[in-house]
């Protein structure tokens, strides 16, 4: 939060007052602003995925966030982005064509169902509708889902559909603690995506199924699990996991040898690149 002035007949004093939170997403902010000629803004739904828990007595916005300093937040991820020269935002609203036209990418992360918000904001057709344009004219989509019993798809796949991309109703990558190799994924070289990273974990996915303009870009031996369409002027990107939280983006559990962290960097740095064209 900004808090501002103190003032005397001499000078004027201005003070920012920058709060931290825990959990709560406190650095989280509903406003769109490119003021700055040629910036990427990054924008997070806030509004189909919806959660809440209590802290303190109190209930606050957590999980997937960028000012959710928890494991399940989002902070760090929007920290790589920051590096990179975006600026991030959130949408706490319904999506409309006038509140995603100063958006660059925007990311919509495991919506909700009943069991996760009492109310959830369902994606349907009218909200598929303006979201499509948006990526028509040229942004960048990121779509990240759950497994099957996490998270709201049928609803979901209404806009995934448009692009060629169904998320499927299934679990893979099914991790038993502590067998993290459950999780590993390789990563060919030469990847178009992940130009340094060798291998990721994800944990807990649905696989997805692309067709017609869509393509597959990171696959197991069994099931497909990454892809990227293009569409009009924008680009798609699709994962049945929110993948990159504050968990599993480092090592805070993960052993060494994964490379989750140089990933991320290289999709955020893919992200923007497609932002930017």
């Amino acid at each position: 939060m900004k808090k501002i002035l103190i003032a005397s007949q001499l000078f004027c004093l201005i003070v920012l007052v920058t709060a931290c939170g825990g959990s709560s997403s406190t650095n989280d902010t509903a406003n769109v602003d490119n003021t700055t000629e040629g910036a990427v803004t990054v924008l997070l739904d806030n509004f189909f995925n919806n959660e809440y828990m209590e802290e303190n007595g109190q209930q606050v916005k957590w999980h997937y966030l960028w000012g959710d300093t928890s494991m399940g937040g989002y902070s760090e991820l929007g920290a790589l982005f920051e590096k990179e020269g975006a600026r991030l935002a959130t949408l706490t609203e319904s999506p409309t064509a006038d509140n995603l036209k100063q958006a660059s990418i925007y990311i919509i992360v495991d919506p909700d169902d009943e069991k996760e918000t009492a109310v959830p904001n369902f994606i349907d057709e009218t909200y598929a509708a303006a979201i499509a344009d948006w990526v028509y004219n040229g942004g960048v989509l990121v779509m990240l889902a759950n497994d099957s019993s996490n998270c709201e798809l049928d609803r979901f796949n209404i806009l995934a559909q448009k692009f060629g991309i169904t998320f499927n109703k299934d679990n893979r990558l099914v991790v038993q603690d502590p067998h993290f190799e459950q999780g590993e994924i390789k990563i060919e070289a030469g990847h178009p995506i992940f130009k340094t990273a060798k291998n990721v974990y994800i944990k807990g996915i649905c696989s997805v199924t692309a067709k017609d303009s869509a393509q597959v870009v990171l696959k197991t031996d069994d099931f497909d699990v990454m892809a990227v369409a293009t569409y009009g002027k924008g680009t798609v990107f699709a994962l049945g996991d929110p993948w990159l939280y504050n968990e599993y983006i480092g090592h805070r559990r993960l052993p060494e040898y994964f490379e989750n962290d140089k990933a991320a960097v290289d999709w955020v740095k893919w992200l923007i690149e497609r932002a930017r064209k």
